[in-house]
């Protein structure tokens, strides 16, 4: 399990070794989790004050436990995005808060994930005539308000639909919407989330993969 904490990925898991990581790397912590909860909660705090490390590792012999640990110490909130592509070998990207991002929002009550990420999709670009292909990977990350932790759970999709005009939802503070290339996208100044470059990556990968 990977999840991002001020875009630095922790990783649970069974053993480090298993990740592929360079573990030589002294940018990269890695540690066993004791069981106790004190222990995830000094980690937890480090990864929200310290933007230094490339990644933290937690190994434990019982992967069930230690991700149920931590996910009782958020609250989970269910979303869904996708990857949408045009005709012309363009994708729908928005801009929104100092960040490169892709359309995604809350699952309502009642709603299927699919139908939650098309409904984003149309709320927060305007684009009509989606049409979700497959899934592509979940994606965690979390945030704070007033001192309470959340950790966003998102399932993204390939999805297509044919290029048109498009509407940044405003009241999402969502600035721009629009068709672009990847590597027309600037990130010096205005960069991307990293569980969007893993949605990104992902979604590359699986094209050399149908070639």
């Amino acid at each position: 399990m990977k999840i991002y904490i001020q875009e630095t990925p922790l990783y649970l898991c069974h053993k480090a070794e298993d990740l592929g990581l360079d573990l030589t790397n002294k940018n990269i912590l890695v540690s066993t989790y004791t069981g106790k909860i004190k222990h995830l909660l000094n980690h937890i705090d480090l990864l929200e004050k310290n933007d230094k490390l490339q990644a933290v590792i937690l190994q434990y012999k019982n992967i069930e436990i230690l991700t149920g640990d931590f996910l009782n110490l958020y609250k989970v909130l269910p979303a869904a995005g996708a990857l949408v592509s045009n005709e012309h070998e363009e994708y729908l990207m928005i801009h929104r808060l100092g960040y490169w991002d892709l359309p995604k929002g809350k699952i309502e009550k009642g709603e299927s994930i699919i139908k939650a990420a098309k409904r984003e999709i149309e709320e927060e670009t305007g684009a009509k005539k989606v049409i979700i292909e497959k899934y592509l990977l979940t994606t965690w990350h979390t945030y704070k308000i007033k001192k309470k932790r959340y950790l966003k759970k998102t399932f993204w999709f390939e999805a297509t639909a044919p290029k048109q005009d498009l509407t940044a939802q405003a009241e999402e503070k969502i600035e721009k919407a629009i068709w672009t290339r990847f590597d027309e996208v600037d990130v010096s100044e205005e960069p991307i989330y990293n569980n969007i470059l893993d949605v990104i990556e992902a979604s590359l990968d699986s094209s050399k993969i149908k070639q």
